[in-house]
């Protein structure tokens, strides 16, 4: 559009030609100034409007890995509309760029159609929350926990301390176990003793056990059993509970105890043997 203020017609009648070139591209230098006008005051709002949706999520119950993906999702939404708001003051057609936008949307889309999908499957991670940021979750042969999620992908850290990056969709394509869900976990230790033992006394070793170490709960309380009769022992099923944060800790100690105390009170703990019989004729 053309200006005709007294400022652009004095430029156009002066006699230097690059006054009257100057003058005769005006309307586009102040469609220029416009736009950088507006683009500056909008990546301030843009910065205004993020600190306070920051303040208002963290005073919501939102997860904080909600949180941050709401809040990339957010700025990249406001970062477009400015983009569309400033080429608009700049003339070109907000129709045209729609359309421009759309058509280069859906090349990009069938060209990342794998981003796409760990997008749509970062959706469904938000909205079912099957764990939380701290939880440690397994899924498939990958175990850790959880950092954050992200558009595209989940960021663990594994209990030696790697640092994994899963896509979303390897995520929801197979069974994601959640170890942190609950606050207690229960502790199942399988053992063998000989045919010859006296299961009394082995049930309460056993016992003994769970009972001198005091992460393991009183309630529900330690459980002991036979649960099967193998070929050269009887196997029995130990369980104990405790609280989550402590599993690792008093598996490894029964495990211990286990060997330590049974050699302690002559119960034997057989091992696999084989038997051969040589029969000799004539």
């Amino acid at each position: 559009m053309k200006d005709n203020s007294k400022l652009t017609q004095m430029l156009q009648d002066s006699d230097n030609p690059l006054l009257q070139l100057l003058g005769a591209n005006m309307w586009w230098l102040e469609e220029l100034l416009a736009a950088l006008l507006i683009l500056c005051v909008g990546w301030v709002l843009i910065k205004v409007v993020m600190r306070f949706a920051t303040k208002l999520m963290a005073k919501s119950s939102l997860d904080s890995i909600v949180v941050g993906y709401l809040k990339t999702c957010l700025r990249t939404l406001l970062y477009i509309l400015l983009l569309i708001v400033v080429l608009g003051t700049m003339g070109v057609s907000v129709v045209s760029l729609v359309a421009v936008l759309s058509a280069a949307f859906a090349a990009v889309a069938l060209a990342l159609k794998d981003s796409l999908s760990n997008l749509a499957s970062g959706l469904l991670i938000i909205a079912n929350k099957p764990f939380e940021q701290g939880d440690f979750i397994e899924n498939s042969s990958l175990s850790g926990v959880v950092d954050e999620i992200h558009l595209f992908n989940c960021r663990l850290h594994t209990l030696d301390n790697k640092y994994i990056m899963v896509p979303n969709n390897t995520l929801l394509a197979g069974a994601i176990v959640n170890y942190s869900t609950a606050e207690k976990r229960r502790v199942d230790v399988s053992v063998q003793v000989g045919y010859d033992t006296d299961l009394p006394q082995a049930k309460a070793v056993l016992l003994g056990i769970a009972a001198d170490r005091p992460e393991v709960l009183a309630e529900p309380a330690p459980f002991v059993a036979v649960s099967g009769h193998g070929d050269a022992a009887i196997e029995m099923i130990f369980r104990v509970w405790c609280k989550t944060e402590d599993y690792w800790t008093v598996y490894y100690y029964i495990m211990e105890e286990v060997i330590t105390r049974f050699r302690e009170a002559g119960i034997s703990i057989p091992y696999p043997q084989l038997d051969i019989h040589i029969n000799k004729e004539g």
